[in-house]
């Protein structure tokens, strides 16, 4: 009987995707091969999408140690705004955080000119979500309908034996552009198919941050009545207070940026909740407490603290997750289904 298939799924949470790079790269040493060799479907959101993006990617394919080092030498450019744009912004109120452009430069130098319909070795799936539908996208349904989740798939939906559709074929880095487009941070993703059909996306953490049930859906269709292994990988839980003395006041704009990390945690939960109980010992979620005020070695869970400091702490919780005799014991079971 063939074994299962193996399913990776990648969480978001902005510069927090260094902690998930890390607990990466002890599953692709015990691997002994890419990931995008290891795994039958991986997906992504947000920044996880970007991690997805690149170990599926199928020109010299990122290793997640290369993704670890991205976020350590380059996340200081991602989340960086001139003092200009800091005066004319109103400190991110009446515009976005950050300009988009040093990302959509660094997801140039990391992608390149790859597309969805390039990968041969795995499946990848990111989500994101329309604020304008593509028109291969609208169905005879709901013809007028404008904005929908949106889910970049490197298969055709209709047969996976056949090519994907240039209306659904996007470049790599598109789709991680899509998948990141944070509301309040970056400006919401204008792209492009292959066919030239436009679309403008948002972040997929509206959608499913934690896109694991939804890629444990695609793999039912794509290889049905089999057995299904999931890796969840984390970018650390929230355990930070918001104090109501902070919070009773803050009205529309002051939950503009703490809402979303709110939704985020708790859709990722809610997920985790799900799988441990369909899939009973073969769901594999590693993820670890960012820390509390007060504690030394907390991480802060900003989406956009790019700090070395943060990421050295964010890069040492991995380290404590990794050093536990659980999930030394979880990476064991997980070795042993990826050889």
């Amino acid at each position: 009987m063939d074994g299962p298939i193996k399913i990776l799924a990648i969480d978001g949470g902005g510069i927090r995707g260094v902690l998930a790079a890390r607990i990466l790269m002890e599953i692709e040493t015990l691997a002994h091969k890419p990931l995008g060799r290891a795994f039958d479907l991986i997906a992504g959101t947000s920044t996880g999408g970007i991690i997805a993006c690149g170990l599926a990617k199928p020109t010299a394919p990122m290793s997640a140690e290369s993704l670890r080092d991205l976020y350590v030498k380059r996340g200081e450019e991602i989340f960086h705004r001139s003092l200009w744009r800091v005066a004319t912004s109103g400190a991110g109120i009446v515009d976005e955080r950050y300009p988009a452009e040093p990302l959509e430069a660094i997801l140039m130098d990391a992608l390149g000119n790859d597309k969805l319909s390039d990968i041969k070795g795995t499946r990848l799936l990111a989500t994101s979500y329309a604020i304008e539908l593509p028109p291969a996208a609208k169905t005879s349904a709901a013809p007028q309908s404008t904005r929908a989740p949106y889910f970049f798939k490197s298969w055709n939906v209709d047969d996976p034996n056949k090519p994907l559709p240039p209306a659904w074929d996007y470049f790599l880095r598109d789709v991680a552009r899509a998948t990141s487009a944070a509301p309040t941070y970056f400006p919401p993703a204008l792209i492009q198919s292959v066919a030239g059909e436009r679309g403008a996306m948002i972040d997929g953490a509206v959608v499913a941050n934690n896109p694991a049930m939804c890629a444990l859906a695609e793999a039912m269709r794509l290889w049905p009545r089999r057995d299904y292994m999931v890796v969840s990988v984390g970018t650390g839980e929230l355990e930070r207070d918001i104090p109501y003395l902070e919070a009773k006041d803050w009205g529309l704009l002051g939950w503009a940026r703490p809402i979303l990390s709110v939704l985020m945690d708790g859709s990722c939960d809610t997920v985790s909740y799900e799988l441990n109980r369909i899939l009973q010992g073969k769901y594999f979620r590693f993820d670890i407490s960012l820390g509390v005020r007060g504690d030394p070695k907390a991480a802060f869970d900003d989406l956009d603290n790019a700090s070395q400091e943060n990421i050295a702490l964010l890069l040492g919780r991995a380290e404590m997750l990794l050093g536990k005799p659980e999930t030394i014991e979880q990476l064991r079971q997980v070795a042993e289904y990826l050889g």
